[in-house]
């Protein structure tokens, strides 16, 4: 069965507005840093992935609500669309057509659900089923290698997938034991995850063995050596480089951490409970920090015994380099 989809007018009521109300902004640090909730989602949520869309503003995949969501600034949440899927990572083509993984169940145990799924939404259009790739088995982030060339992160089984949006052809991109979980790991923590590409390198979060990985992208856009461990320990689940070259990353806990290009880990001061099961980072072009998203918590209670779920928020990050 296909996506139901609503489509709301800009103008139409944005979801959580008197919510924001209940977490004030963090007071700026002596290092400039602060965390303004802008948009909130109600409990229990997942906000997942976020990417900047070619008209500057946000979109976020709800993966429990089963929606996509907008944020235009001054503004809370607009409902994009509605699905009868679960969304996980997404990525804009450079087309402006947004691409995103989906899982046919959610979590209501201590299992992640088999996410094989990809969707197309065009500029204007509902989002609609592209495709399954059938032997994947935990679809996570995704990016974008060239035009019509997206790469997808897979949880499980050592896999960068890569997929021709225009001829639907899928194939490995990269395949390590890097990438994957180490033998008897038992936990349902993803291992290949986050993904970016960034000075000739794809940079990829293995969350379960908490290592940052990266294998130089040749001219060809195929690897073009050995996948290397840039960083470790890091908890990281996805990450975003600033204009200055620092790369930030969430924890799926409360913390945003900074890798400098020299590979020295910092914790971001001025983060606080607005940013509890911290999940995805996105910076926009001209801004003096990044994005991020939360899940209130909401993986911490299903998978690892937690407290119940609190509301998840998007945060602006001021004075960040």
């Amino acid at each position: 069965m296909g996506p139901r989809v609503l489509w709301q007018a800009l103008a139409c009521a944005f979801i959580g507005a008197a919510a924001q109300a209940q977490i004030p902004p963090a007071p700026a640090t002596a290092g400039g840093v602060r965390a303004i909730v802008v948009a909130q989602q109600p409990a229990p949520s997942f906000l997942e992935s976020i990417a900047v869309g070619p008209d500057g503003a946000l979109y976020v995949t709800d993966f429990q609500g089963r929606q996509i969501l907008r944020h235009v600034d001054g503004k809370g949440f607009d409902v994009l669309a509605r699905l009868d899927v679960h969304p996980w990572g997404m990525v804009f083509d450079s087309d402006g057509t947004l691409y995103f993984g989906a899982a046919e169940r959610g979590i209501v145990d201590r299992r992640s659900p088999p996410t094989q799924l990809v969707y197309r939404m065009a500029p204007g259009e509902a989002p609609r089923r592209l495709l399954r790739i059938d032997d994947a088995r935990a679809l996570n982030g995704m990016t974008l290698l060239a035009p019509g060339r997206l790469l997808l992160a897979d949880g499980r089984g050592g896999v960068i997938w890569h997929l021709d949006t225009r001829s639907l052809e899928v194939s490995r991109w990269l395949h390590d034991d890097a990438l994957d979980i180490e033998s008897g790991f038992a936990l349902p923590t993803p291992a290949a995850n986050g993904l970016k590409i960034h000075a000739g390198h794809l940079y990829v979060s293995n969350t379960a063995r908490g290592t940052l990985l990266r294998v130089p992208v040749g001219g060809d856009l195929a690897p073009a050596g050995a996948v290397e461990i840039f960083a470790r320990p890091v908890r990281a689940d996805d990450f975003v480089f600033s204009p200055a070259g620092n790369l930030y990353y969430t924890t799926h806990r409360k913390e945003i951490m900074r890798i400098t290009p020299d590979r020295v880990v910092s914790e971001v001061p001025g983060i606080g409970p607005e940013l509890v099961g911290s999940t995805a980072l996105a910076w926009r072009t001209g801004d003096d920090g990044p994005f991020a998203i939360n899940d209130g918590g909401f993986i911490a209670h299903h998978w690892y015994g937690g407290p119940a779920p609190v509301a998840s928020n998007l945060v602006r990050l001021h004075g960040l380099d």
